[in-house]
């Protein structure tokens, strides 16, 4: 029986919502993780509704978000080798520290493009794509909007979006 390798730190690199699955990268290559393997970390902290949000119960940052693109993850993989082709497989994914919610505004917004730039209470601008909006409604001009932190590409990045109300 082989041992499982010791975790490293990696970031995680992409995550796609529908398939439940995503990749974590380091200098040494891709590692795929199914959300099963996902440990958010713990205790996990509750974040704050939007600072004008009038909606009770709304249930932003009441639970840990899936992973954020850029956050740092310590991965353990198991002994079982990658196919040709293929990522090795991670048997857990654990979260270091909770990513930063941010609140901010639409400055701009491409629909037919599915893109557009938000830019948060920080005074950073952040790139937003349509797939990082958490109930699929496109944000419009001005529209107040809660995220999660992240970094694709070296750039800031709107990920896990909810248009407040």
């Amino acid at each position: 029986m082989t041992r499982a390798a010791p975790a490293r730190e990696m970031s995680i690199l992409k995550y796609i919502p529908e398939g439940l699955y995503g990749f974590a990268a380091d200098d040494s290559g891709q590692v795929f993780f199914h959300l099963g393997s996902f440990d958010p970390g713990g205790p996990w902290m509750f974040h704050p509704r939007c600072s004008t949000c009038p909606k009770e119960g709304c249930p932003w940052g009441h639970t840990s978000p899936p992973p954020v693109l850029g956050e740092p993850v310590q991965v353990e993989l198991g002994d079982t080798p990658a196919g040709d082709g293929q990522a090795p497989r991670a048997v857990k994914v654990t979260r270091i520290h909770a990513p930063l919610t941010v609140e901010g505004f639409v400055v701009a917004f491409d629909a037919p493009r599915g893109f557009g730039f938000i830019r948060g209470t920080d005074e950073v601008s952040y790139h937003l794509h349509r797939c990082e909006m958490v109930d699929g409604r496109l944000p419009q001009l001005g529209q107040r909007v809660m995220f999660y932190a992240g970094m694709r590409q070296g750039k800031p990045r709107a990920c896990h979006a909810r248009i407040c109300l």
